[in-house]
């Protein structure tokens, strides 16, 4: 088995959040019927303007026919579209930071594929980590430093979901995630590619194993990466790569040996 280890280096204080929102509680019949299959979240990020602007597309499994999706999103975040397998269909998305897709016709038990279009102004952090949101600041050159942290609130705070801890994507999550050029975004999992058109660069993160919605966060900065094979007891290579402000980049090195002491105590007694 692959393993790859990302360290987003000094973003420990992962951004909080203004909202009164608690992930969890009881789940709706509509939602106890879908099993999340994988996530797919693009986005196009804006730290000039605090905003974000994109798409989630969601794979879920009915295991019954319905004639009703619920997901959930911050109700100040705009929706502007909904698909249903490719179909526009009509919604309703109120105070109640719920997303309510009616469809004409039952879907039957199968799975299904649910894209939904929104934009907005997410929350920002208040008191992070213990309370969910952004943090849009600013490194000590004066360039964009943005993160994100959803623990307590859940992932709808900033894109759709089933925003409850009894399901997790059993498939994993990717994140696309679009910055101005001389930003590096990053997400769960590998990077898979990255790409560059005019004044933007595009991060493409994916994971493969299931994933908490609360983990399906991104940081970006004008990165440095220092990079390091780690050396497993069966004699496997492992990448670690760290990801840390420029103006740290000397101290990388030093944190990375601590990083690695404390996976081979890991690795030695839990696998």
């Amino acid at each position: 088995m692959r393993i790859f280890i990302l360290l987003s280096a000094f973003c420990l204080s992962l951004a909080g959040s203004a909202q009164n929102l608690r992930s969890g509680g009881v789940l709706k019949p509509e939602q106890a019927n879908m099993d999340i299959r994988h996530y797919t979240i693009a986005l196009d990020v804006d730290p000039e303007a605090k905003t974000i602007k994109g798409y989630t597309e969601i794979n879920l499994a009915l295991q019954q026919p319905s004639d009703k999706l619920l997901l959930d999103l911050w109700h100040r975040m705009t929706v502007s579209q909904v698909w249903v397998n490719g179909k526009a269909q009509p919604f309703s998305h109120g105070e109640d930071d719920v997303i309510r897709i009616n469809l004409a016709k039952a879907l039957p038990a199968q799975k299904h594929t649910v894209k939904i279009a929104y934009s907005g102004t997410p929350g920002i952090a208040q008191r992070p980590p213990w309370s969910g949101g952004f943090q849009w600041e600013k490194d000590a050159a004066g360039k964009p430093w943005i993160s994100v942290s959803c623990q307590m609130e859940g992932g709808k705070i900033y894109f759709p979901c089933k925003d409850h801890p009894s399901d997790e994507p059993d498939e994993g999550a990717e994140m696309i995630i679009t910055v101005p050029k001389g930003l590096v975004a990053t997400g769960p999992g590998l990077l898979q590619k990255t790409t560059t058109k005019g004044a933007k660069s595009t991060y493409h993160w994916k994971t493969s194993y299931p994933i908490s919605n609360y983990c399906l966060v991104f940081n970006a900065a004008d990165y440095a990466v220092v990079k390091r094979t780690y050396t497993t007891i069966d004699g496997n290579k492992v990448p670690m790569d760290y990801y840390v402000l420029q103006e740290n980049k000397d101290k990388a090195e030093g944190l990375l040996d601590l990083y690695e002491q404390s996976a081979r105590i890991l690795e030695k007694y839990f696998g």
